[in-house]
């Protein structure tokens, strides 16, 4: 298994929708992939661990954290064609300007990273700075560790196994049956 790093620098113009900002500046992308040979593939497949998911985030706390930009840029939308007197038209574009900025800001944001997306063509990840690209780098390559020790187990979990379980003396066996009972 490798992972595969490719790194960018994009210059933020005076304003840049995806993050929404205001103001310039450096904005970072880290494109991670996973590189794997066919033993690792068949693991996956086997035990259909390539929808399992690396990092688990809380999808409503990324929604929330999407949202409010985009409602943000909604608002902006909405008060500029309004001004115009179609304030019919005004509130539906908002809507779809909402609805819309919601998703890109929720694929762009979102912290929840499952195995298959870095397996088929990897992703990108949003940086703002050289530091965030260092530590999500250091921290993909802590959860692909984990990943390649989980495969390793992978190749073992049919086998049978026999672990001898040594007897306790006498009074440790009542503590540990007690203590086990919360007595």
């Amino acid at each position: 298994m490798q992972l595969l790093f490719n790194r960018d620098q994009i210059s933020a113009s005076v304003f840049s929708l995806v993050p929404l900002r205001i103001g310039s500046g450096v904005n970072f992308t880290l494109h991670a992939s996973l590189e794997l040979d066919a033993e690792e593939e068949a693991l996956l497949q086997k035990y259909n661990l390539t929808k399992a998911p690396l990092v688990i985030s809380d999808p409503i706390d990324d929604l929330k954290q999407s949202f409010r930009p985009a409602l943000l840029l909604g608002f902006v939308i909405f008060v500029i064609i309004s001004l115009t007197g179609a304030f019919g038209t005004a509130m539906t574009l908002g809507i779809m300007v909402t609805l819309a900025m919601t998703i890109v800001y929720f694929k762009t944001l979102r912290e929840q990273i499952i195995v298959s997306e870095l397996m088929a063509g990897g992703r990108k990840f949003r940086c703002d700075s050289i530091i965030a690209l260092i530590q999500k780098e250091a921290y993909l390559e802590y959860i692909c560790g984990y990943l390649r020790q989980v495969l390793e187990s992978a190749k073992h979990w049919h086998d049978r196994e026999a672990i001898s379980i040594p007897p306790l003396k006498k009074e440790e066996a009542k503590q540990a049956v007690l203590q086990r009972l919360g007595i």
